[in-house]
C-alpha cells in the first residue's frame, strides 16, 4: 500500500502523556471513594474521553461526581505537563525522517493538543491547520468521524491514511474509517490493540521502514 497521510494521535503516540493524565483521575475517584490506581484507570481510560471518565465514575461512586471534577482534571494535567511530559521515545526521529504529509487526530481538546507538543518541543512537525481534535466535530473515538474529518480535510482518500494508535478506541476509529492501523504497544496491552484490528509495533524505529 502507498500511503499517502499518516495521521497520530497525540496522546501515548507523539507525547508521553497517558500515566499523567491517568493518574490524575485515578487520583479524583480514589478521593471520590473508588480507589484507583494509575494501571487501572490507563486500561479504563486509555483513548476515551473525560466524559466517559465521568459516565464510568457515575456508575461507581454513590455520592454526585463534583460539579469541577473536569476542571481540576484538567488543572492537576496542565500543572505536571509542565514538568514531566516527554516525548514518545523515538518519535522525533520518526517524525524527522518521515517524508509523507502528516497530521493529528486527537480526543483532546485542540488547545491541549498545541500545548503538550510546544511543552515536548514537537509542535514545529505540524501545521497547526492540521492538528484535528475531536472536540472541532463533537464526535470522539471510537467513532470513526474524527479520522474521516482529517482525511477529508487534508483531500486524502482514507484507503490511502495509515493511523498510528496506542487505545483499542483509537484502533477501531481507525479501521471503522476504512484505514490501516498501527498500535503502539507502549502503555497499552498488545493483544487488546490487535483484537481491535491494529498491526503492532512496538517502537516508533519500527514505523521509519514501514512508512
Amino acid at each position: 500500500m502507498a500511503y499517502e497521510l499518516v495521521i497520530f494521535d497525540c496522546d501515548g503516540v507523539l507525547v508521553d502523556s497517558e500515566s499523567i493524565s491517568c493518574g490524575a483521575i485515578a487520583e479524583i475517584a480514589t478521593e471520590l471513594g473508588f480507589p484507583m490506581t494509575t494501571r487501572e484507570s490507563i486500561n479504563y481510560f486509555v483513548g476515551t474521553s473525560i466524559e466517559y471518565a465521568v459516565d464510568f465514575l457515575k456508575e461507581k461512586i454513590t455520592k454526585p461526581i463534583p460539579l469541577d471534577f473536569e476542571s481540576r482534571y484538567r488543572q492537576m494535567c496542565h500543572e505536571r505537563f509542565q514538568t514531566d511530559l516527554r516525548p514518545i521515545p523515538g518519535i522525533e526521529n520518526l517524525l524527522n525522517q518521515l517524508k509523507l504529509p502528516k497530521c493529528v487526530g486527537s480526543n483532546g481538546p485542540r488547545h491541549k493538543i498545541i500545548s503538550n507538543l510546544q511543552i515536548t518541543k514537537l509542535i514545529h512537525h505540524f501545521d497547526e491547520a492540521h492538528l484535528f481534535s475531536a472536540y472541532d466535530i463533537q464526535k470522539w473515538k471510537p467513532l470513526p468521524d474524527l479520522y474521516l474529518h482529517a482525511a477529508n480535510r487534508m483531500k486524502v482518500a482514507p484507503q490511502k491514511c495509515v493511523v498510528i494508535e496506542d487505545s483499542v478506541a483509537g484502533v477501531k476509529a481507525g479501521r471503522a474509517a476504512g484505514m490501516t492501523v498501527y498500535g503502539y504497544a507502549g502503555d497499552t496491552n498488545g493483544a487488546a490493540l490487535t483484537a481491535a484490528g491494529a498491526k503492532i509495533i512496538s517502537s516508533m524505529d519500527e514505523l521509519i521502514q514501514i512508512l
